[in-house]
């Protein structure tokens, strides 16, 4: 735990990343990030199973603990929202960071750090026209790419300092190599938006940078269970068991990644959520909220309830909502989704 001092220097030091007009060098950047490979791929087991393989699964599994839970939506670049989030004291009389710091919270965000939305859409229309001529790292892209590179770095920074208490699920825009394949798709929406990604980094740092990148997302986890709920990207499309979970990364298993980070709006198969929690944990609510995801934007409204009530989708990018959990008490989507 840090001490007050050390606190407040690490809050300063994650609100100067978004004050910075400049992008890391590329050494450091190279060491930051294998250094948060490799608090990923040294979690505890007795949270994050181990695959077949012997390396940490897909699967986070709070099924025992008592925390309560603040699940963050997709971020997109909103590097505001997580710096918000940290200072809020609507949760507690303490900041959340103070909580985070003492044990007495845990942060769940379900993906999709990367690719600025709707509200960037002019910026993507001026990179694509640079892009379109080779220019990989024009003034536009620039911008869009401070932004990419220090909500990473806000999230690396948070889990290498609180393992156990802050986690960051795999969502589709992860895909940094924009691959078709291993349970991604390459990515498009208003643009190009991730073969334009794969391209400024490249330029700008190299494949060694690019692929520590692709490492981190394939070391993410994919989904996390507790007593009453469960969080992923997605909403799930198959009934999944455990052990593919835990082992989503392996070649046998790559569907689950998909199923769980691509799902689109009524795609999912019939009543996936409760089933999914039965698998996962040994035991479904009837009745509820019982499974958490953003992916697919929520218009003019704070949520989407979708397969009879059993999944909330909370993903509105033009507001700063977050869902404040208890495990073992009757979530209100009304009362419990805060807005920052």
């Amino acid at each position: 735990m840090l001490t007050n001092e050390q606190l407040e220097l690490f809050r300063q030091q994650l609100k100067d990343l978004k004050k910075s007009q400049g992008f890391p060098d590329e050494s450091d950047f190279q060491v930051f990030l294998d250094k948060s490979i490799t608090v990923l791929e040294n979690e505890g087991a007795s949270y994050r199973p181990l695959n077949k393989s012997g390396r940490v699964g897909g699967l986070l599994d709070f099924s025992s603990s008592q925390l309560p839970v603040i699940i963050v939506p997709d971020i997109h670049g909103r590097v505001d929202f997580l710096l918000k989030l940290l200072d809020s004291k609507k949760f507690s009389d303490a900041s959340v960071l103070e909580d985070l710091n003492e044990g007495k919270i845990m942060i769940v965000c379900v993906g999709d750090a990367v690719h600025g939305e709707l509200r960037a859409y002019d910026r993507w229309v001026r990179s694509l026209k640079d892009w379109q001529m080779d220019v990989y790292a024009g003034p536009s892209m620039q911008e869009e790419m401070k932004e990419n590179i220090a909500v990473w770095q806000v999230i690396m920074m948070l889990k290498n300092q609180f393992p156990e208490n802050f986690h960051f699920l795999k969502g589709n825009h992860e895909n940094v190599t924009n691959e078709t394949g291993h349970g991604n798709h390459s990515f498009r929406k208003f643009v190009s938006e991730g073969q334009m990604c794969c391209d400024f980094i490249r330029q700008v740092y190299g494949d060694a940078v690019l692929h520590l990148i692709n490492v981190w997302e394939k070391s993410l986890p994919l989904c996390a269970v507790f007593s009453s709920f469960a969080v992923s990207h997605a909403e799930p499309f198959d009934v999944y068991t455990r052990d593919e979970v835990i082992n989503c990364h392996e070649e046998d298993f790559i569907h689950v990644v998909e199923g769980l980070t691509w799902t689109r709006n009524d795609e999912a198969l019939d009543n996936t959520c409760k089933k999914n929690l039965k698998k996962l944990y040994g035991k479904a609510k009837t009745s509820g909220v019982i499974w958490f995801g953003g992916h697919r934007p929520v218009k003019d409204a704070k949520y989407m309830l979708r397969q009879k009530g059993a999944y909330l989708q909370l993903h509105n990018p033009d507001e700063m909502n977050v869902a404040y959990v208890v495990p073992g008490q009757k979530f209100d989507p009304e009362k419990d989704i805060i807005e920052l």
